[in-house]
């Protein structure tokens, strides 16, 4: 789940060396490029995928796919991009120090994580894929011990993969907004310990 406060959150890491990618069996983690605009102004052009963030209005016009992947690399460590083995970027997993409903919220268990992959590249295990990569690299330099993610009710994908990935639901639920939404709708929060 893409949050509205997290391309303006505080890193989680020192900075990233341009050259740094987290290796899986089919994909590259690494920091996002000027050039990448066009890629992911194609990740996040579905409007039903859009409605699965808080951040991500549809449809996403130049000048904000701009300002998203601005602010997006500004950060170190915080976003990531899912690149395959032809090097085309087919999404976003990213984790910051931001949680929905706000940083002081009491489900605020660790960094929050969040991953969106481009339409065309869903339920073919990508997302999951990233996740695993993402956590263990994290996990081997001991830079969390506790993960937070939650997703919007009436995500089932989501639900599924995050489920698969070792994440545990929390009990904790909230009232959550989206850009391509009316009113708020309820998120499950989950953690996964590391």
């Amino acid at each position: 789940m893409i949050t509205r406060t997290q391309a303006d959150t505080n890193s989680v890491g020192p900075s990233r060396p341009d050259g740094l990618s987290i290796e899986t069996t089919r994909l590259s983690l690494t920091a996002l490029r000027q050039h990448d605009l066009v890629d992911l102004m194609a990740v996040f052009a579905d409007r039903n995928s859009a409605r699965m963030t808080h951040a991500i209005p549809h449809p996403l016009t130049r000048n904000e796919a701009e300002d998203l992947l601005s602010k997006m690399m500004a950060t170190p460590f915080t976003h990531w991009a899912i690149r395959t083995d032809e090097d085309q970027l087919i999404g976003i997993v990213s984790l910051t120090s931001s949680s929905c409903a706000g940083v002081d919220a009491p489900h605020s268990f660790g960094p929050n994580l969040s991953v969106f992959i481009a339409p065309n590249h869903q339920n073919q295990g990508y997302g999951l894929e990233a996740v695993d990569g993402l956590l263990r690299w994290v996990k081997k330099r001991k830079l969390h011990r506790i993960v937070h993610a939650a997703h919007f009710s009436d995500n089932e994908a989501s639900a599924n993969m995050l489920i698969t990935a070792d994440f545990l639901y929390t009990g904790r639920k909230s009232l959550e907004t989206s850009l391509v939404r009316e009113g708020a709708h309820m998120a499950l929060h989950m953690i996964r310990i590391l």
